[in-house]
């Protein structure tokens, strides 16, 4: 990308900010009666947020959508893709002939030129509430049982002036993809509102004690219930994004566009000059007016069982699924540039020209919903002591293993911080959320934590205050973490659909087990080997025929040769990860009041660098070699990890009274 904000990060360092207020009002009753003590109570919070986010105030322009056909663009002196955000000055954008594929130009489409910027600033209210009941329940001496209920609302999003908000209305037809084609964006006033209220948010809530023998060393407890979270952040503010008080000129060469863009030297790009000019395709940042309340529905069983004096071995199994997470997903895809690949109005409406989206008013409508979903399991075995044997030594071991599903981790796709959006941006393909099901980003199966403090006894009653004070009040700690490495996806942008990159799918069984195979430059390691011919990585998107198995479509589709399945987000297990820091210390007693305490702290004392999964390029079309490559310590690009995982020494002296 040609940089719009920085040279390295064109999507970064947008204009942003601006306070956010909040109001609570909170008020609780408790109530005790024989066997039971009653809680009841209720919440209203109003949240303000006034802020501004200057998106795509400089203009973006991409050259490719892989580093091949980004070489050859810069070649030619032309552009993939350029967006910018303008005012529309109160129109909406031209519609496209669907045969022809020009523009059909009225004065409701025609701008003023020079063109101007939006107002980035929206001064959003939400107005929540909440009640509840709870009872906890004496049933008998040795068990207990607790008993709620709690219902949510959540506000609609509204501006203190709605007459700046728009969204996406669909409209008549006997599918989702004529809705679309039929819909079109209106203000607040006219239907255009971002939702409708969700007033039906009830979560119960059970749990219970049981102590076994009735002496207190050994008790079972388990519980269940419904929590509901709100919609949040720019999941919904960036529905600013709409006309007619703002958009974001989006147009994809020889697509929304007939012709190569070349490289705009004026940041609004074909709208610059003076005179009129009709207003192209805008893109979208539409909210489903029916959204559902994400929720998610908890559960528990576990038993602590006293194994020795101030030493408790626990055992739990813990389990969740979400329902209705908010999602994002690209409901006007084009065919991303790709020769062999097919608009989405083309594939499903069979609109006669194959770069025809669904939307022809819109280029890419980024669709806010509820399609989300996860599973999570786990077991975990805990043991803790204090004293153990009353030698000082306090003693924390834990073992988990689990195992995380989902179809969306973030709705933005932030795997690796964030990198993996250059590959995909929510789903593969808005209509068939499930193609994203997998291994969760968070994904970790086993996780082991070994820490403890040993507050060394050794001469801390000596008789000599000297002896005391020189050689007592020593202590050693330690945190030792293991566990294994987050799992990751293979894409392949040679099918690239305008949004999102497919999950490349191998001629050969793709279950592959990633192993250190030999440095290739300092600190990088080839680590996971793919088919291959000729040095570079076979890859079939193309000779398995668009858009039937990649990009778009892809009910009763094999992927592979041998009649594989489509292998899965994150199905290929990154690199393990162990750790070790260590503190010592030594107490120097002042007075009867105050004690010095003199610190040293070691992070990594072992030194030890980890290896990570690159993320610099997980495209296997653009690979150079057949390896996907890991590094050493997080230095060339696995973002949200440490620039280099060097060991950390600190001192510190401590006054404790």
């Amino acid at each position: 990308m040609f940089p719009g904000y920085n040279e390295t990060s064109p999507g970064g360092a947008i204009p942003f900010g601006g306070p956010q207020n909040v109001y609570q009002f909170v008020d609780d009753i408790s109530w005790t009666k024989g066997k039971h003590q009653f809680k009841f109570g209720g919440e209203y919070i109003q949240l303000r947020d006034n802020r501004i986010f200057g998106a795509y105030l400089n203009a973006v322009e991409a050259l490719g959508t892989n580093l091949g056909n980004s070489l050859a663009q810069l070649q030619s002196g032309n552009i993939y893709s350029f967006q910018d955000a303008i005012y529309p000055q109160g129109e909406y954008p031209c519609v496209k002939d669907p045969v022809t594929a020009k523009y059909i130009v009225t004065p409701a489409c025609t701008l003023q030129l020079p063109v101007t910027t939006p107002n980035f600033n929206r001064n959003y209210r939400y107005n929540d509430g909440a009640i509840y009941g709870q009872d906890t329940w004496k049933l008998t001496p040795r068990l207990t049982l607790n008993l709620g209920l709690r219902w949510e609302y959540y506000g609609v999003q509204h501006n203190a002036n709605q007459a700046l908000d728009s969204n996406f209305v669909f409209g008549a037809g006997p599918t989702i993809y004529n809705q679309i084609y039929n819909g079109q964006v209106k203000l607040a006033s006219q239907g255009g509102v971002f939702w409708n209220p969700d007033k039906d948010n009830f979560g119960p809530r059970i749990g219970f004690a049981y102590d076994v023998f009735g002496d207190g060393s050994t008790s079972v407890r388990g519980g269940y219930g419904i929590s509901y979270e709100r919609n949040f952040g720019n999941v919904t503010f960036n529905a600013i994004q709409n006309p007619p008080n703002y958009g974001v000129i989006s147009l994809i060469s020889n697509q929304d566009l007939p012709i190569n863009q070349p490289v705009y030297t004026n940041n609004n790009g074909p709208l610059q000059g003076t005179g009129t000019k009709f207003l192209p395709a805008v893109s979208q940042r539409a909210i489903n007016q029916n959204i559902q309340t994400a929720y998610a529905q908890t559960w528990n069983l576990g038993i602590q069982r006293q194994v020795a004096k101030n030493s408790v071995l626990s055992l739990t199994y813990a389990g969740s699924h979400g329902i209705h997470e908010y999602d994002i997903a690209n409901i006007n895809t084009g065919s991303g540039g790709n020769p062999a690949g097919y608009a989405s109005g083309n594939l499903y409406l069979g609109l006669p020209n194959p770069a025809d989206r669904l939307n022809l008013q819109y280029s890419n409508m980024n669709y806010r919903s509820d399609g989300g979903y996860n599973h999570y399991n786990s077991f975990d075995a805990r043991f803790t002591s204090t004293n153990l044997m009353n030698w000082g030594l306090n003693l924390t071991a834990d073992y988990t293993w689990s195992h995380a599903q989902d179809n969306l981790s973030s709705t933005f796709t932030e795997q690796f911080g964030g990198l993996s959006g250059a590959y995909q941006l929510g789903y593969l393909d808005g209509f068939n959320p499930k193609l994203n099901f997998g291994n969760a980003d968070y994904n970790i199966p086993n996780r082991f934590v070994l820490s403890g403090v040993w507050n060394i006894p050794w001469m801390q009653n000596a008789g000599s205050a000297w002896k005391r004070q020189a050689l007592g009040g020593w202590a050693i700690g330690s945190i030792f973490s293991v566990h294994s490495g987050n799992y990751y996806s293979v894409y392949d942008c040679s099918n690239f659909n305008g949004t999102s990159c497919p999950l490349y799918a191998a001629n050969q069984p793709t279950q592959y087990i990633g192993s250190n195979q030999g440095a290739a430059s300092p600190n990088l390691f080839n680590y996971l080997a793919l088919p291959n011919q000729g040095g570079t990585p076979v890859n079939l998107g193309d000779t398995l025929g668009l858009p039937n198995c990649t990009g778009l479509y892809h009910q009763g589709c094999t992927y592979t040769q041998d009649g594989a399945p489509y292998p899965g987000r994150n199905a290929f297990p990154g690199p393990g990860y162990w750790n070790m820091d260590m503190n010592f210390y030594k107490n120097f007693k002042l007075t009867e009041r105050f004690t010095m305490q003199f610190r040293g702290e070691f992070y990594n004392i072992f030194n030890h660098h980890n290896l990570y999964i690159t993320t610099l390029n997980l495209d296997a079309s653009s690979l150079s070699n057949q390896w996907i490559q890991a590094e050493k310590g997080g230095i060339y690009g696995y973002a949200g990890q440490p620039s280099d995982e060097r060991r950390n020494i600190q001192f510190a002296l401590k006054l404790l009274f």
